[in-house]
């Protein structure tokens, strides 16, 4: 829509009174000037533009309303009291200002909509997932019992761990992560939330773990060869301790005490069940395992 010219006068005179606030200080309605108002602005109007205009005019014009609309002289002349060029140069800019009126509103909407859009998909990216994990000997390929696991998980947030029997149900978001290990399997880092809604985790087996377990659970003639593995494979400084569950307690073994155990059939550690293994130097440096009743004689 084009800007009607009394539109127009109706703006001008609004331009008007925010000049003289400043360049006058006065600050009251057009309506309310007093006598000194308006030979105040007749002499700053006469100083700027080279000519004035009456009182008369004043009062018929600011002072009372007028649907009449002024000369185009002297709206030329005001218009150039307000800084334009003459009356169509105001009506011009300000009927381009009124046209970007609308397209500033749609802008305005179109950021809004997109601050919306943006948000809710931050809302979707950090919105809670769900995951199955089963975990498997990367060897054998035999699913493991969560039982023979430990998991410690590192979270943004307050994660969700279920076991079952054969899997792990994880609740949180992505990004989070899960350590797992266990006594006869080495440490592996799973990033959660990423893949399918099924992970199968391959976990590498611990060979001395294992080496134990086997050394517990078989007779050999050759012990000395026996002896230097074990030597080979445990740190000077090992702590080992030895769990009586019967006893609610523990023994705490050394190096050689542990070995001797374990290879001289005298003292008969049989069926060793490892509950806890810890590696310094890529040595055994903590152990804690328990000696299985059930299988010995």
């Amino acid at each position: 829509m084009s800007l009607s010219p009394k539109d127009g006068f109706l703006l001008l005179k609004q331009k008007i009174r925010e000049y003289v606030k400043d360049s006058l200080s006065i600050r009251k309605e057009l309506k309310d000037w007093s006598i000194q108002d308006i030979q105040d602005f007749q002499a700053d109007l006469e100083a700027k533009c080279k000519s004035s205009v009456s009182e008369k005019w004043i009062y018929l014009h600011f002072k009372n309303q007028n649907d009449k609309l002024p000369r185009v002289d002297v709206l030329n002349l005001l218009a150039k009291y307000c800084d334009y060029k003459n009356w169509e140069h105001f009506l011009f800019e300000h009927q381009k200002a009124k046209g970007r009126k609308p397209r500033l509103k749609w802008a305005l909407i179109l950021v809004l909509l997109l601050i919306i859009v943006i948000s809710i998909g931050m809302v979707f990216l950090n919105r809670k997932s769900y995951q199955i994990l089963v975990f498997k000997d990367a060897y054998t390929q035999r699913i493991l019992k969560t039982s023979e696991l430990h998991f410690d998980f590192k979270g943004k947030t307050d994660g969700d761990l279920k076991r079952i029997e054969s899997a792990i149900k994880w609740t949180g978001e992505n990004g989070d992560s899960l350590l797992v290990n266990g006594p006869y399997y080495k440490m592996a880092r799973v990033q959660l939330g990423e893949g399918s809604d099924t992970l199968l985790v391959k976990l590498l087996p611990d060979d001395y773990a294992l080496m134990l377990n086997f050394f517990s659970r078989s007779d050999t003639r050759n012990i000395e060869k026996r002896e230097r593995q074990l030597k080979e494979a445990i740190h000077e400084e090992a702590k080992i301790f030895q769990v009586y569950d019967e006893f609610e307690g523990l023994e705490l073994l050394n190096k050689t005490e542990f070995i001797e155990r374990l290879i001289l059939p005298v003292n008969f550690l049989k069926n060793l069940e490892i509950l806890d293994i810890q590696y310094r130097e890529q040595k055994i440096y903590r152990l804690r395992f328990r000696q299985n009743k059930e299988s010995h004689e």
